[in-house]
């Protein structure tokens, strides 16, 4: 007896299970749509863009490269010092 009353409520509740998560989809999407944001503008991304790359291009340079510094102080590769770093701890 119970195994027919079972089969009989699966349906409600799966129909009732799958509404829900519709109805709160719907819910989502009206709420999501008058609140979407503007497209930018082609020129905007792209200049954004090659401000990113110029960055990224001076961070690099700046960890990869030698160079003596106005105190006298003097920059080395990021490689390098790990190197210098684990060969002192080495020793």
């Amino acid at each position: 007896m119970s195994d027919q009353s079972s089969s009989k409520s699966f349906l409600p509740t799966f129909l009732g299970s799958l509404g829900a998560i519709l109805i709160f989809a719907l819910i989502i999407f009206l709420a999501y749509l008058p609140h979407r944001p503007e497209p930018i503008d082609q020129a905007a991304a792209e200049e954004r863009q090659a401000k990113a790359d110029q960055a990224r291009a001076e961070g690099i340079a700046k960890i990869s490269k030698y160079a003596v510094k106005g105190d006298g102080s003097v920059q080395i590769p990021v490689d390098a010092a790990m190197d210098l770093v684990i060969e002192d701890y080495n020793n």
